[in-house]
């Protein structure tokens, strides 16, 4: 966990900020610290653009992020014109460094259907024995699959209850005679295996196939009374995701312990797998009404040099949107203070209410603010970090392969929808622009723009944390590891977060996820949560530049020397000691 600043530490902040730490490479640029800074690694509240380069450098980096996570994107969240105005710079950009577009119809976007589904609760039925359940109390449709987003249209007539035992338990073998076009019912998951509200609230089963494998009609889940509150509240009203496309399986409903008993005559828990219950009919469906707003992949190639090797492909991607506005403005420097003393990983840390000690610390950091500034509003979720910054560095690395000949093509993929459930990486590695499986590596960056040592543990000017980048193809990491052997400045590689254990489930959480779920090898380079993850502080001011540069080198680096060697990186197969991401 990180070490907290103390009032004597931001006095010290210009110095901090002016002095080169011991290793670190040269800033590119003078210091920027303004007069009325508060903060120690504060930057200018504006940067004005200037003409880039073909090298990566912070400089550029600061031209692009200061445009790119202005307060006029309004936080460019997914289905926003903020959003569009963000995806029309990237595009505008991969046109003037004369990049091949591989989006659709000859352009450089890929539009994913997004917008918001929503049951309709007036037509929606379950039936046990001819009488209809109450929606809400005794039943609601779920997604039983998690990551579905919303469950498909049901229409199932008088189709007998079979009890199918226990969810989850895989030990248990369903005989598709018995549930084949049956209503399999099953009691609720193990907890710790078993449902869980994802984000927006929706509530998701860990997958179990089995009755869908064998046929079933429906399934049933005996989960209702366990479900939250505010998951069971909202299972009719509209929720942003993707339109829901036709999917194989069985559409299925949690419901009550008293509904399930309604169905067999008497308790789940005096009942033996393949006892016969009453029929059961269900009716549902859905409506999409798609976003006011275009949400787009942006999507750009260099072609390769070599015949030979041009058909293959290095991807490097990173995603477009953010989170929007704050319904009400809050006061940024109080944020902060409170922030740098109780949530040093931002909004992955809970709320909680300081100590007296704790809030000692909080108001001697406001005090310190308001000794140099008024408050400042802010509603504006800029995203700078998150993410700005990978978004940056990929339009650096695409202008720096713009004047350069890598034997195989290199893809550059701007992801939209990451924030709304990694949307856009789902939709575009379900339908590629390209053939997917001529992806010999892929590069994700999320949050590279941090990293300090007072930002994270490990952290530092050459810090990077990988994750993913042994996999599902080992010789993948040895080449990072060769390269950086090599390379003037090397980096320090953090591999602490690419644990079985998966910390804070930290690998499953960006768009590498939909990438391993399609046997392409991808590594995730970031350089952590700070105190300003989710939180309407994530301004460009806070970047570090200089070490974004590095960065993105470094990545730059990596793919050159995948996109020139005779072999692409050998797929060994997922490592059985890291579990999928569901």
């Amino acid at each position: 966990m990180l070490t907290k600043f103390s009032v004597s530490v931001l006095l010290l902040g210009a110095a901090a900020c002016a002095a080169p730490q011991p290793g670190a490479v040269a800033p590119t640029a003078a210091p920027l610290r303004p007069a009325n800074a508060v903060w120690p690694d504060e930057g200018p509240a504006t940067w004005a653009p200037r003409p880039t380069e073909p090298a990566i450098t912070a400089n550029d980096l600061r031209t692009r992020l200061y445009q790119f996570a202005d307060d006029s994107m309004r936080g460019r969240k997914v289905g926003d014109i903020g959003n569009v105005k963000g995806t029309d710079y990237i595009a505008s950009e991969f046109k003037r460094l004369g990049l091949q577009p591989a989006g659709e119809n000859g352009t450089y976007f890929q539009t994913i259907p997004y917008g918001t589904n929503a049951f309709v609760l007036a037509s929606a039925r379950l039936d046990a024995g001819g009488a209809a359940l109450a929606p809400k109390v005794e039943w609601v449709p779920v997604p039983a699959n998690s990551g579905s987003g919303i469950t498909e249209n049901a229409n199932v007539a008088n189709a007998q209850a079979v009890f199918a035992g226990r969810w989850g338990d895989t030990t248990t073998h369903l005989d598709p005679a018995a549930i084949r076009g049956k209503v399999a019912v099953f009691t609720a998951p193990a907890r710790a295996t078993g449902g869980r509200a994802g984000r927006g609230g929706t509530f998701t089963f860990v997958r179990d196939p089995r009755a869908s494998d064998a046929g079933a009609a429906l399934v049933l889940v005996a989960a209702l009374d366990e479900m939250p509150g505010n998951a069971v509240a909202i299972t009719f009203d509209a929720r942003p995701g993707m339109r829901v496309e036709p999917a194989p399986g069985a559409p299925a409903a949690a419901i009550s312990n008293a509904a399930a008993a309604k169905i067999f005559g008497r308790a789940l828990d005096q009942l033996s797998v393949g006892t016969a219950g009453g029929n059961v009919s269900a009716s549902w469906t859905t409506t999409f009404k798609a976003a006011p707003y275009p949400s787009r992949n942006v999507i750009a190639i260099k072609r390769g040099a070599d015949p030979r090797l041009a058909a293959e492909y290095v991807l490097v991607g990173a995603h477009n949107d953010h989170v929007g506005m704050l319904a009400a403005p809050i006061d940024h420097d109080s944020v902060r203070a409170f922030n740098r003393i109780m949530r040093p990983q931002g909004a992955n840390d809970p709320v909680r209410k300081p100590n007296a000690a704790e809030q000692k610390e909080i108001d001697a950091l406001i005090a310190h603010a308001r000794s140099i500034r008024p408050p400042q509003k802010d509603s504006v979720m800029n995203g700078a970090d998150d993410d700005g910054s990978g978004t940056v560095i990929l339009l650096e690395i695409a202008e720096k392969f713009a004047s350069e000949h890598p034997a195989r093509s290199i893809i550059f993929i701007s992801h939209v929808g990451e924030e709304a459930g990694l949307l856009g990486s789902r939709w575009f590695t379900d339908h590629p622009t390209i053939p997917l499986d001529s992806v010999v590596a892929a590069h994700n960056m999320d949050m590279d723009g941090r990293g300090r040592v007072t930002d994270v543990k490990f952290g530092g000017p050459n810090s990077v944390q990988t994750l993913g980048s042994r996999r599902l193809s080992r010789e993948f990491g040895d080449i990072i590891d060769s390269v950086n052997a090599v390379i003037a400045n090397p980096m320090a590689i953090d591999r602490s977060w690419d644990v079985p254990a998966n910390p804070m489930n930290r690998f499953c959480r960006s768009d590498q996820v939909n990438y391993v779920h399609h046997n392409v090898p991808v590594t995730y380079f970031s350089t952590g949560y700070t105190i300003d993850y989710h939180q309407a502080t994530d301004e460009p001011r806070y970047i570090d530049y200089d070490k974004a540069a590095r960065v993105g080198n470094f990545i730059h680096d990596i793919m050159w020397a995948i996109a020139n060697r005779a072999d692409k990186p050998k797929i060994a197969g997922p490592d059985p000691a890291y579990p999928q991401c569901r």
